[in-house]
């Protein structure tokens, strides 16, 4: 049997799976190969454009672009887009295309990424594709959002993204009823952002790393997420997990405590009493807490300890929680 290419006799559907999992660039190439591989990259269900390997020929990469996606078997859909680029040359209206063409072929899976900051604006179209399970936008502006309907969507990340106005971030999580798990990290929450008071009956997972963060942002989330298992959090180096609570806490635990979270993690964690108010909130309230992760600001042993020794003084009503110190 030496010799045999085995590969090039699967069925068609098996091959374009393989592909889907690299980039387009590389896809095209293999038609290259054969007769039998000529033709296979028009009906492959990712599209995965960048201009990396393009050297900044901007005009390159988008006669590369337009090919793969004008190209395309008009039958087969486009399950998976992702964008990333360095080249602050490309026009809006050309990447206004590209994801109103992936729109169309009922993608379900956006990642958009310039590779250079606050200046390229978010397409409206993202936020109302009804189709979508999955959004990854990273480096972008929001400064339009007139609305938002992302029924289906389990998966938002949101990283390096500057929102003009602070509602644009609450119509965004207001639109995605059914998700399940929300990454925000690097985002400058404006002084009058709330979470929405909606709740969000399936989120179990959440990583949230901003400036400025407020206790009663924490609680209004905490209340919205009935399910929440797994949080996240991290602050400023230099001002620590959250500002100063801006009210008490309240009298009702969160559900979520009660019964789901299971796994805290605090990052650029002080040892000021915003932060170790926060932690002991958790450890006196989270009954099927199983480990809470603390990352420390500073390497600095004294610290460390002094840490440590508050924390580990404070009572669990979990029996199997354990705290970490990193």
């Amino acid at each position: 049997m030496s010799g045999v290419d085995r590969i090039s006799v699967l069925p068609d559907a098996i091959l374009c799976h393989i592909l889907s999992f690299l980039p387009s660039k590389t896809v095209i190439e293999t038609s290259t190969l054969s007769r039998r591989w000529r033709d296979l990259w028009h009906s492959v269900p990712t599209v995965d454009l960048d201009d990396s390997p393009f050297q900044e020929r901007t005009d390159r990469f988008l006669r590369f672009a337009y090919a793969v996606m004008l190209s395309r078997d008009v039958t087969q859909p486009i399950l998976n887009f992702r964008l990333k680029f360095e080249n602050s040359f490309i026009a809006s209206c050309d990447i206004n295309l590209w994801l109103k063409k992936a729109i169309q072929r009922k993608v379900e899976t956006i990642e958009f990424s310039p590779n250079y900051y606050f200046n390229v604006k978010l397409p409206t179209a993202v936020l109302t594709c009804s189709r979508l399970v999955a959004l990854k936008l990273n480096n972008l502006i929001v400064d339009r959002v007139p609305t938002v309907h992302l029924p289906l969507l389990k998966t938002l990340d949101i990283d390096l993204v500057r929102f003009t106005n602070g509602e644009y971030l609450e119509m965004i999580l207001s639109g995605c009823p059914n998700i399940h798990h929300l990454q925000i990290k690097r985002v400058g929450l404006q002084p009058s952002f709330i979470p929405p008071a909606v709740t969000f009956p399936n989120l179990i997972h959440v990583v949230l790393f901003a400036y400025r963060c407020k206790w009663l942002w924490i609680v209004r989330l905490l209340n919205s997420s009935p399910r929440l298992q797994v949080l996240d959090i991290g602050g400023d180096k230099f001002t620590g997990l959250l500002c100063l609570p801006n009210q008490p806490y309240p009298e009702t635990v969160p559900g979520c405590l009660l019964s789901h979270l299971r796994a805290c993690t605090l990052r650029n964690f002080h040892a000021d009493d915003v932060d170790i108010q926060f932690a002991t909130y958790i450890l006196q309230n989270a009954r099927v807490l199983n480990k809470m992760t603390i990352f420390c600001r500073s390497s600095m042993e004294g610290y460390r300890y002094q840490i440590l020794r508050t924390i580990s003084m404070v009572p669990r009503i979990s029996t199997t929680c354990r705290v970490w110190l990193e």
